[in-house]
């Protein structure tokens, strides 16, 4: 507050509509598309009609003029709805926005004359006794100071219906001092518009933003005109133009962008959307009789003292609104909000985003198989080292899950877990290296295998024959040596029982047939096959 020219002016954000903006139908969405492709179309190399004609208008000095008219009824209805409000009577506190020095022209004569007034910042109007052309003249008319723009004041005709009501040109113009004063004195009954004090504006070129609503949506276009508005080069109207000339005079931006007015983007645009509800609560349209195809264009410009000042309003095409509200629409085009077919199959098309400062859930799923499989193998490790866990008994169970390592044993009716410090052997001495333990597919159980006592057998080491060196399946010497396990102990239902009678005779039974691989060549072996041969007689 208090830093819009000395005002005690509350910049607070006003209340917002309930409702939001309303979807686009398809129909309208598809007009949407085809205003778009025709402004495409039209211009050509990016020119803004053609390269030809542009070099054309750039040369001429005539043509640089467009028809522009503001609603003069605006000016009062913000009149009376500034006096709503008597317990704040500060007009910029209620709106957000000044009004510079408006004088209404009817016909050749003053009609009102509207001001902010210096002592409680309220929007007032000038009596009928001080509504005259000289003082008029007196107000806008002064001798300009150094390094202050020529500029004096601005000549907006007005926008109406009917013909007759209408003024004779539909340009806007830039007057200076004496171009003010020879225009007053040159005033006939087909003037009719408005007389507005020139506002200088922030920076050393000439701008306008301008606010249009379509579908709810507000959007905003600041239009800066090329030349420098002080010392620059072309005539008046050239150096001051925006919305009211060509286009080429000026370059337009859909952003207001100032560093040292980093808030006035949004100032303007709650300014904007407060005036549309005003004008639609007030039926301002159906009373310009306005079409469908017709909006209300609001046009403000900010001061080197960051005052906002609302300037004039005009009647644009639909077209226009269109084009200017396009990065609103194209984000509520059916392509932006409906989900995409696989989209999760695009780089960033799903929702399952990373958190910030963490790692993605891939990631996390990698390290967690990671430790789960370092675990496994340490307690893989545990278990071949022979080392136990801690646990309590249960009486007729199971050994518990995460139990200790060791046997079972039952004593006088109670378990209790034993730890084996006999480590296991490997399962195969076919390699040197040792048994590793390593993934599995396997289910792991938290506790240990119970002990089975192993069959005593004896290792034979086998001749290395070079014979059988080259084949692929013969391990190489330096591997370790060939062995074979042959058991102490065999059962007797394996040995063959000596025949009640004597002699070799065919009585004798034998014993059952060896299996696929048998030892030779061992002293093992000969005890064994004597060991099966019959007694005879």
């Amino acid at each position: 507050a208090g830093i819009m020219g000395g005002l005690d002016i509350d910049f607070g954000r006003p209340p917002l509509p309930a409702s939001g903006p309303l979807a686009v139908g398809k129909k309208e969405m598809e007009h949407i598309r085809r205003v778009y492709d025709e402004n495409a179309a039209g211009k050509k190399l990016s020119s803004i009609i053609s390269p030809r004609e542009d070099a054309q208008m750039f040369r001429s000095i005539d043509k640089h003029a467009v028809p522009c008219e503001c609603i003069t009824e605006l000016y009062e209805l913000l009149w009376r709805w500034g006096h709503r409000n008597t317990d704040q009577p500060g007009f910029a506190k209620n709106f957000g926005f000044a009004i510079p020095d408006t004088i209404v022209i009817v016909k050749g004569r003053p009609y009102a004359w509207y001001f902010i007034s210096k002592k409680d910042g309220s929007l007032l109007r000038k009596s009928d006794g001080n509504l005259s052309l000289g003082m008029v003249e007196k107000k806008l008319c002064r001798d300009r100071v150094e390094g202050e723009s020529p500029i004096c004041a601005t000549w907006y005709p007005v926008a109406s219906q009917f013909p007759e009501a209408r003024c004779h040109s539909q340009t806007a113009e830039f007057l200076s001092v004496t171009g003010c004063r020879d225009f007053l004195a040159n005033l006939r009954m087909s003037h009719s518009g408005i007389i507005q004090g020139f506002v200088e504006p922030y920076g050393v070129s000439n701008f306008l933003v301008r606010t249009v609503q379509y579908h709810s949506q507000t959007s905003l276009c600041v239009r800066t005109n090329r030349s420098l508005l002080v010392g620059g080069r072309g005539n008046v109207f050239d150096r001051c133009a925006t919305f009211e000339g060509w286009e080429g005079l000026s370059s337009s931006c859909s952003r207001y962008r100032s560093h040292g007015q980093p808030y006035m983007e949004e100032l303007v645009l709650e300014a904007g959307e407060m005036l549309n509800q005003r004008i639609e609560q007030e039926r301002v349209r159906q009373m310009l009789f306005l079409e469908p195809t017709q909006h209300v264009a609001l046009h403000f410009k900010v001061t080197k003292n960051n005052m906002l000042f609302f300037i004039y309003a005009s009647v644009v095409s639909e077209r226009e609104v269109i084009l200017q509200t396009r990065p609103q629409l194209l984000m509520r085009d059916s392509c932006m909000t409906e989900d995409l077919p696989c989209q999760a199959l695009l780089p960033g098309g799903t929702a399952r985003k990373a958190p910030p400062n963490e790692a993605p859930a891939c990631a996390k799923r990698r390290q967690e198989r990671q430790a789960e499989a370092q675990r496994a193998l340490e307690d893989v490790g545990r278990l071949l080292d022979g080392g136990g866990y801690g646990s309590a008994s249960r009486e007729g169970s199971l050994p518990p899950i995460g139990g200790g390592q060791g046997s079972y044993e039952l004593s006088g009716g109670g378990g209790s877990y034993a730890n084996s410090s006999r480590s296991r052997r490997p399962l195969s001495e076919r390699r040197s290296g040792g048994y590793k333990a390593g993934p599995s597919v396997l289910p792991k159980m938290a506790y240990a295998r119970p002990e089975v006592p192993m069959v005593p057998f004896q290792v034979n080491s086998l001749q290395h024959s070079l014979q059988e060196a080259g084949r692929y399946e013969y391990l190489p010497p330096f591997l370790g040596q060939e062995a074979i396990k042959q058991p102490l102990i065999v059962p007797s239902s394996s040995r063959s029982e000596p025949s009640g009678g004597g002699g070799g005779g065919g009585g004798g039974s034998t014993g059952p047939p060896h299996s696929a691989r048998q030892p030779t060549g061992s002293a093992a072996f000969a005890s064994l096959s004597a060991r099966s041969e019959p007694s005879g007689g």
